[in-house]
């Protein structure tokens, strides 16, 4: 298929394999991959977001029958910074007993598993995303990933264009907004750099203290790392805590200048600040995004807090 031929979309959200579907990985354990292509709804131009997974435990116990539905999809719009998410079950109380969630405790999910032969689930997802995310009807640009817990896609950039009959919806209920949540500065807890990511690590005092210490990747204060999407890359920051599905973000859209302009390419936060430090004590999940830069997700563990 030719990637500017436009996709029929069926559904808001579907799961079937198509010609564009990435593929998976023949040796991964956990894969999960991410494409889009332009599309045509029924409601006009959006874009679709083509998605392929490969999934064995702990996932096929957290998430029994449920798989890929709980899988996160986020959306950063380059221009105001705003973080849009939706996973992929379109939960209806009237005809579902329970949402989708975790059914085990993150207690007995980190615990050592069974031999890795155990039965895994494969297959495909794919996503209305202005649709799905209730992106605003104006044309833009947003840089895009899907998230299950610790496993994350590569960012992609993707340009979604105008279409009136969008309704959107505001993000801002999982905003935080702190303006001293993120601090700029070196450290000496900041972890050393790696080609083409941010590196995290996390340093806490068990039940007190927890700060995240993150480094860009070599030549990014000289190169905005922005993909295809005009402007400068926006700094976020998101948290996720599976067992109560909360989801929480920071955005700035002038970190990156301030970054440049003081010659550092290292920050820190407090991940509690996005969201309290769960009670009772849960997995957090931590992901830092610079415009189509990103970390491996950060967990902080139950054991941690």
């Amino acid at each position: 298929m030719p990637s500017d031929t436009p996709i029929d979309i069926p559904s808001v959200v579907w799961f079937s394999q198509t010609p564009s579907s990435p593929t998976l990985s023949t040796t991964a354990f956990a894969d999960l991959k991410l494409a889009s292509a332009p599309a045509q709804s029924p409601t006009g131009p959006t874009v679709a977001l083509l998605g392929s997974y490969r999934l064995g435990w702990p996932y096929v116990e957290l998430y029994p029958n449920q798989l890929p539905k709980p899988i996160l999809i986020v959306a950063v719009s380059t221009t105001t910074g705003e973080v849009f998410s939706n996973d992929l079950d379109a939960y209806d109380p009237r005809i579902q007993p329970t949402a989708i969630g975790p059914a085990i405790a993150d207690t007995k999910a980190n615990a050592a598993g069974p031999a890795r032969n155990i039965p895994g689930t494969a297959g495909y997802f794919n996503v209305d995303l202005g649709a799905r995310l209730s992106l605003p009807p104006e044309a833009g640009y947003y840089q895009v990933f899907a998230w299950l817990d610790d496993l994350v896609t590569p960012i992609l950039t993707v340009q979604v264009p105008a279409n009136e009959n969008r309704r959107a919806v505001d993000p801002s209920f999982n905003q935080v907004k702190s303006e001293g949540l993120v601090t700029i500065e070196d450290s000496s807890h900041s972890p050393n750099p790696k080609d083409g990511e941010i590196r995290t690590d996390l340093e806490f005092t068990k039940g007190s203290s927890y700060r995240v210490y993150a480094t860009l990747p070599p030549g990014a204060l000289q190169t905005p790392p922005v993909g295809s999407a005009p402007g400068s890359p926006i700094l976020s920051v998101m948290t996720f805590n599976r067992q109560m599905r909360q989801f929480a973000w920071w955005s700035s859209s002038t970190a990156y200048s301030t970054m440049v302009s003081k010659s550092t390419d290292t920050f820190d936060f407090d991940p509690f600040g996005l969201q309290p430090r769960p009670n009772p004590a849960a997995n957090v999940y931590v992901v830092t995004a610079l415009g189509n830069l990103r970390n491996d997700v950060l967990p902080i563990f139950v054991e941690y807090q």
